[in-house]
């Protein structure tokens, strides 16, 4: 399975096109940034989350994101199956109000084996 990288970004990311499924079946086709700095699984712009009524799914302990200010921020968070071709995987889906982006952190990335290849802006999933 390959994903080429997207060119909405400045240089181009590496991407991955996954599907999630919420506890309750509801299902979304998601774009997410593959970024190895965010340990959590996925990280969801406020809007997403709430339109996938995530906060039904709301784990009790309490996580933290950190903003490229270095300011500390509570994440709201819930579980979700995360889709990737043939694996679905059970993971943290994170979000709070000052966060816009769509990333995939390491949490999924470790379930995966990935190649990133940069000179064909392509990511490759074994």
């Amino acid at each position: 399975m390959k994903f080429k990288y997207s060119d909405q970004y400045n240089p181009p990311a590496p991407v991955l096109h996954v599907g999630i499924e919420t506890l309750n079946g509801i299902k979304h086709d998601l774009e997410l940034v593959i970024d190895t700095g965010f340990s959590g699984g996925v990280l969801l712009p406020m809007e997403t989350y709430l339109e996938l009524g995530l906060s039904k799914w709301e784990v009790e302990d309490v996580y933290y994101g950190i903003l490229p200010t270095g300011r500390n921020i509570p994440l709201y968070t819930a579980i979700s199956y995360i889709i990737v071709g043939k694996y679905r995987f059970l993971i943290h889906v994170h979000t709070s109000p000052l966060i816009n982006k769509s990333l995939a952190g390491r949490e999924l990335l470790n379930r995966l084996r990935l190649i990133l290849d940069g000179p064909n802006k392509t990511v490759y999933i074994d």
